[in-house]
């Protein structure tokens, strides 16, 4: 009895942690939806590759919904992301042995950040931190063997695939990593461990060969996104570029399509994607102009004059993006003739009318308290890194501990560069990995705490007591 007694106090607290996971999707009613869900839910129930991202997550919505409920696919999203942030709450605050004081940690983070708004939603966003963290505990946590870890590779895995923003995101730290620890001989040091580097490595840029082979088994074809020519093509239209190349090739003997339709280009990658009288979309579809549009692109890459306005551009969007945290972008209502509404219609109708009465669909959700919350946070979040980065209080850092807060830094300006520089400037895409940042902060400042306050009071002449 003795011995079940702490595993009984465990399991309570990880439920508590769940819980916590799952108040935004609890508070709305049912499972956050965006434009996106009904893509995901129609790929997975269909067997079929989408146009426009993997099939992953749809096959993943339908395996945990197990055929009967929405909400068991955000269920399954918050018991990983629970076990996941406790682990690291265990490594990054060793002295914290309560599992309630750690349960404490999460929903401090989840109140400060918003997170949980994301844990809740049908949407694959929940996977880029957690693929995050993921790689950080395979790097940092040396009590992680056995069967713990070939679940954490394997969790790193699914996050890998699960979007290919993802999937770039996490090969450009992991690139980082590694030349880094080559320069700065971290292996050598004991401070990185070759096995850990491979292993991560071998996930990462193994998932590139893996989910075209995933899409091809399925019949999408050996590729990543059928249609990442078109996201390219919107960046190249929003940026600026495409309107000088354009008025570099038009009228000058090169035969563009696309010529005849310069002037009626808008100025933003979203309407040019979506909108059902976009250039594109009245012409032929996405597919007509495949082949013109790689071209375009290839010309455009391939051309020196335009690296100063693309390098330039690359910079602006990732900067854009950096500060692009505002809450609720996406979760707007989706009522009746809206893709979300027809997928829950079609292979949840028995969850029809809790759907159409969720606050999100009564339009009762207001996120201005809580991105303002967020936004001081993350304020807070900069000063304690210059606090634990530049200051003295560094020394009360573990190098590892100091090393898992730049692969953090990198972690979210590789997602800012990738998603801003190739797709959209938009909050969620921002939003919904910048909370580790915040969550790594508040438990290193948690362990490192006594040595903080010997500091401030020692710069504040009251010398140590």
């Amino acid at each position: 009895m003795r011995f079940a007694l702490p595993r009984l106090e465990a399991a309570f607290w990880y439920g508590c942690a769940v819980l916590i996971l799952l108040s935004a999707a609890l508070y709305n009613g049912f499972p956050l939806v965006t434009s996106d869900t009904g893509a995901y839910i129609n790929s997975g129930f269909h067997w079929e590759v989408p146009t426009d991202r993997p099939i992953t997550y749809g096959l993943f919505v339908r395996l945990s919904s197990l055929g009967f409920s929405l909400w068991l696919v955000v269920l399954a999203q918050c018991l990983l992301l629970a076990a996941v942030l406790l682990r690291c709450v265990r490594v990054l605050v060793p002295g914290v042995a309560s599992p309630a004081l750690r349960t404490g940690l999460v929903l401090l983070s989840a109140w400060a950040t918003g997170l949980a708004w994301f844990s809740g939603q049908l949407m694959p966003d929940i996977f880029t931190a957690l693929g995050l963290l993921t790689l950080l505990l395979l790097l940092f946590d040396t009590g992680l063997t056995g069967l713990g870890r070939g679940g954490a590779l394997l969790l790193l895995l699914l996050c890998a695939l699960m979007h290919s923003s993802n999937l770039l995101t996490y090969s450009l730290v992991v690139l980082a990593v590694l030349a880094v620890a080559a320069l700065a001989r971290l292996p050598q040091r004991g401070l990185l461990s070759r096995r850990a580097l491979r292993q991560v490595a071998a996930v990462v840029f193994g998932s590139w060969l893996l989910l075209p082979a995933l899409h091809w088994s399925f019949g999408g074809g050996f590729t990543i996104s059928r249609s990442s020519y078109m996201f390219v093509m919107g960046r190249l239209l929003e940026s600026g570029v495409l309107d000088a190349f354009l008025n570099d090739h038009c009228g000058t003997g090169t035969s563009y399509d696309l010529c005849q339709y310069r002037y009626q280009l808008p100025n933003d990658a979203i309407t040019f994607l979506w909108d059902g009288q976009s250039v594109p979309n009245r012409t032929g579809g996405w597919e007509a102009h495949r082949a013109e549009y790689q071209q375009v692109i290839r010309a455009i890459l391939t051309s020196p004059r335009y690296y100063p306005a693309l390098a330039s551009e690359a910079v602006q969007a990732t900067l854009r993006q950096l500060v692009s945290v505002d809450h609720g972008d996406g979760l707007t209502a989706y009522r009746d003739n809206t893709n979300p509404f027809w997928k829950v219609q079609e292979y949840f109708p028995f969850e029809l009318r809790e759907y159409l009465s969720s606050y999100q669909n009564q339009s009762r959700l207001n996120f201005t308290d809580l991105s303002a919350r967020n936004q001081f946070t993350l304020l807070l979040t900069l000063a304690g890194l210059l606090l634990l980065l530049g200051t003295p209080v560094r020394e009360a850092l573990a190098p590892r501990a100091r090393l898992w807060l730049l692969v953090c830094i990198v972690g979210v300006v590789a997602n800012a560069g990738v998603t801003g520089g190739l797709a959209n400037v938009i909050s969620r895409l921002q939003t919904r990995v910048v909370w580790v940042l915040p969550f790594s902060v508040l438990c290193l400042g948690v362990a490192g705490y006594p040595t903080i306050v010997s500091y401030f009071r020692a710069r504040l002449g009251a010398g140590p007591k």
